[in-house]
Parts: C-alpha cells; sequence; structure tokens
C-alpha cells in the first residue's frame, strides 16, 4: 500500500506527526509513505493521510478529489471537525486501517458554475461552502434566489453562505445557520447580515440546484470556495450551485464516538 502523508508546512507539530508515522514498525505490513504539502500531488497513492487542521484536510482533500483515494485526518491544529484523529495516537491509527479496523463515509462537494451573459465563464468546487459576499466594507448587495424552479427570496445583505451538511460547522454556523448531521443529504442556504428579518436560513435537498443572481446593487460581489478563489462578480451573473456526487470523497473514520459526541466535544456543551 502507498500512503500519502499530506501537512501542514507553517505547523512543526505536523511534521513531527508525518516522521512518527513514516518511522513506525508496521510488522509485516507492506507499505510505502511518501511525504509533502497538502497542496502538492503526491503521485498514484492508496490512501491520503492529511496532518494538521482542517484548512489542511480542505486542501489534501481537493488535491485527491475524485480519485477514489480514502482520506484520514488528523488533528494538530484547533477544533478539528473534519480532522478527527489524534497526534498522541497517529500512528496506532495508521496501523488499524492497515488492519482494516474503520469505517467510510461521504463527503460530497459543492459544484458551482459562474453564468455571464449566457456562457459559463467558471466552475469551482467547495467542501464546505460556496460564499457570496459584498466586496466593499459599506456596500450591501441584492442577491436573488432559487431552489430548482422556485423563487425562494431575494434580499439585500453582506452575502449569502451556500454550505454541505459537512461544512454546517464552519462559516455557516457563524453566520447563524444549522448544524447539520453528515449523514443528512442537504444543502444549507444562510443569508449574511441580512437588512431585514424575513430571509432566513433554508435546507433544501441535494438533489436541487441552488440558484443565486447577482442584482443591481450600491456595491459589487465576490465569490469563494472554501475561503479561496475570490473571483469578482457583476450585475446579473447567475452561480449555480449542487452537490457532486462524482468528485465525492471517503472520509476514514475510527472508532464508536458518535456525531454528537464530536459535537459537544468540541463545542463544550455540558
Amino acid at each position: 500500500m502507498r500512503i500519502g502523508l499530506f501537512f501542514n508546512s507553517g505547523l512543526e507539530a505536523s511534521a513531527e506527526v508525518a516522521d512518527a508515522i513514516q518511522s513506525a514498525d508496521y510488522g509485516n505490513s507492506s507499505v510505502i509513505f511518501v511525504s509533502g504539502y497538502a497542496e502538492c500531488h503526491h503521485g498514484d497513492i492508496d490512501m491520503a493521510v492529511s496532518i494538521g487542521g482542517d484548512g489542511t484536510f480542505l486542501l489534501t482533500s481537493k488535491t485527491i478529489m475524485g480519485s477514489g483515494v480514502p482520506i484520514f485526518g488528523i488533528n494538530t491544529g484547533r477544533l478539528g471537525f473534519l480532522a478527527l484523529g489524534e497526534a498522541e495516537s497517529a500512528v496506532q491509527d495508521v496501523k488499524r486501517i492497515l488492519d482494516g479496523n474503520y469505517d467510510t463515509y461521504a463527503m460530497v462537494p459543492l459544484k458551482g458554475e459562474i453564468t455571464r451573459g449566457g456562457s459559463i465563464i467558471e466552475r469551482i468546487w467547495a467542501l464546505n461552502e460556496i460564499m457570496i459576499v459584498k466586496n466593499l466594507v459599506s456596500r450591501p448587495i441584492s442577491l436573488s434566489t432559487r431552489i430548482g424552479s422556485d423563487d425562494l427570496y431575494t434580499f439585500l445583505a453582506d452575502g449569502v453562505i451556500v454550505a454541505t451538511s459537512v461544512g454546517s460547522t464552519a462559516y455557516a454556523l457563524s453566520a447563524g445557520g444549522p448544524i447539520i448531521h453528515p449523514d443528512v443529504r442537504c444543502t444549507a442556504i444562510i443569508p449574511v447580515c441580512p437588512h431585514s428579518f424575513y430571509p432566513r436560513p433554508m435546507v433544501a435537498p441535494d438533489t436541487e440546484t441552488v440558484t443565486v443572481t447577482i442584482e443591481p446593487s450600491p456595491g459589487g460581489a465576490i465569490l469563494s470556495g472554501d475561503g479561496q478563489n475570490n473571483i469578482e462578480l457583476f450585475t446579473g451573473d447567475v452561480v449555480s450551485i449542487i452537490p457532486y456526487m462524482s468528485r465525492k470523497i471517503d472520509v476514514i473514520r475510527l472508532g464508536t464516538a458518535s456525531y454528537i459526541d464530536l459535537l459537544r466535544n468540541k463545542l463544550h456543551w455540558s
């Protein structure tokens, strides 16, 4: 088995964990490790191990997206909603995976298509969220939204977030969106600081396309996927967003702790 170790170059602890994994004794297991930064391609691998925080996990996931390679995350960052492994047990966790003692769940990314003047000008993929926000501090933007063929709402706001269930604990949560169990296949739409009370967060089935149109506004807009890309949008641009199963990623998880246990631990619920 050929395992890629993807780590955060800015965290010394990540490189130390990678070294510990590579130098460990795995008995009769035939395993080869290749290591490097999260945004670098590691060649043909059978499994990816992300070592860092959730940002490193997202970068690694995008590197392997659509390849069929499963990923395991080891957290050396802060919260670690995606990178569930711990540095202290990294070697033992890898041994358990090599022995086949794990299961997986599917993380389905969002595909966003930007249409301008009737033509698609750009496509992006995001695992947590696609976000459209104002590009000037003091100028809101006007957005109209649809779910499938149905109009949802048109509103003036600082922006809108379209998030996956996995991404519901990221920026979407900070903007007032719901926490969604990762086994629920859906897309969440969260207005960011709307200028009226009425446009509320909405959860839509993942079979429907969410469409956001940039209406005439006092200011311009920027689109990003998982905090990257930063594409400038203009009046009349249309952004179509839908979960993209053909680029799904199988995430390795160990142990018997439930998602609710994870939330209670990470969010310090009593």
